[in-house]
């Protein structure tokens, strides 16, 4: 069972890599409300929790992604670089606000992801299941997500 890196551990991982923490890209013409309400969850993010491996997280402009094998939408993805941790690992979350995107499905698919991150920084992806570890991404995001929530409720 992996565990996201609490910002009182930091110094146990700080050797992980030259560079470490979030970065965050967005594409042209993003809707500047939903940005503002990424990057507090973002800020939020950094200030409880530790990324010894830089992570940057690509938000597009889009509601979803489309797999070109099978069809199947998704949300967001995970890209670990490569197996040496040479290369910084890349996340991709379609962040368009829609009525059937909303802000919270946003929120949920940059938590999943970052807990992908986790699971491969701790090497547990080598050792499951897609399946348990996507249910062990599930419970990680609910429980930032009401952390987050308790946290900053809104007016």
């Amino acid at each position: 069972m992996i565990f996201w890196i609490e910002k009182q551990f930091k110094n146990e991982y700080i050797d992980s890599s030259k560079e470490a923490g979030i970065r965050c890209v967005f594409s042209k013409e993003f809707n500047e409300d939903t940005r503002t309400e990424i990057m507090q969850f973002i800020k939020f993010i950094r200030a409880n929790y530790y990324f010894p491996i830089r992570v940057k997280i690509w938000f597009d402009n889009e509601t979803h992604f489309v797999n070109q094998t099978d069809g199947h939408k998704y949300y967001g993805v995970f890209y670990d670089g490569d197996s040496d941790k040479t290369t910084y690992p890349k996340i991709y979350i379609a962040a368009k606000q829609t009525e059937k995107n909303s802000i919270e499905d946003i929120l949920f698919s940059i938590a999943h992801e970052l807990t992908h991150y986790y699971q491969w920084y701790f090497l547990e992806d080598d050792k499951r299941t897609d399946r348990s570890l996507e249910i062990e991404a599930n419970k990680w995001t609910k429980y930032i997500l009401y952390t987050y929530y308790c946290e900053n409720p809104t007016e």
